[in-house]
């Protein structure tokens, strides 16, 4: 019974806060929709990085570039693409390790940042479209004065009603967004500084190992 009263009065606010509680529905399903991705996205990217560069390294070093590549075969981590260029250079004469790394975290970064400005623009946008509910409450209630006067507090209420609940909702779905866009921001650099410094590691390694040195 709480449950089915809990769902009435949130179909009951929905109802009140008027049409643009609509345009924040929709906001609100998108920026789930994001944070689920990027949840997932940036766990698997994550995943076993760094025992994975430590092999990596230690293959190179040794001079098993087939087995380092072998390594890498299977893994989610972001910083796996950029070691499979690096080790990959070697094919390629024109490019060298260090700017094979360099190329495919770019490549990387992109893929890691998707999602985040759709985001941004959600908590951004969201308590706007609530502003803008209110503004079209406040117009309605002082219309329904203009009608009917002071003597129908009702009426005047509804618009006012609409106002409030527009706005709060609003602000109920940017605030998570801020939130979730944060974390995520500095999830991505973190990775990206990883990416960064385990390429030019195995791009030296591999530059050694290209030039004949110990």
């Amino acid at each position: 019974m709480a449950d089915i009263a809990a769902r009435s009065a949130l179909l009951d606010y929905f109802v009140r806060g008027g049409s643009w509680m609509w345009a924040l529905l929709i906001c609100s399903v998108i920026a789930l929709a994001v944070i689920i991705y990027k949840i997932a996205n940036l766990y698997l990217a994550g995943r076993g990085a760094q025992a994975l560069v430590e092999d990596v390294a230690q293959l190179v070093e040794a001079g098993a570039t087939e087995e380092a590549s072998h390594r890498l075969t299977g893994s989610s981590a972001a910083v796996a693409a950029v070691l499979r260029s690096v080790i990959g250079a070697t094919e390629h004469p024109g490019e060298t390790p260090l700017e094979a790394a360099q190329a495919a975290g770019a490549a990387e970064m992109a893929t890691l940042e998707a999602g985040l400005p759709v985001l941004a623009t959600i908590a951004n946008v969201a308590p706007l479209i609530g502003f803008l509910g209110t503004v079209s409450g406040m117009i309605r209630a002082f219309t329904a004065i203009a009608h009917a006067g002071l003597g129908e507090p009702g009426v005047v209420a509804a618009g006012i009603g609409e106002a409030l609940i527009t706005t709060a909702s609003g602000l109920i779905i940017a605030i998570p967004c801020f939130i979730a866009y944060s974390v995520f921001v500095a999830r991505v650099n973190g990775l990206a500084l990883g990416m960064e410094l385990a390429g030019t590691r195995v791009a030296k390694l591999m530059g050694r190992a290209m030039r004949g040195e110990a």
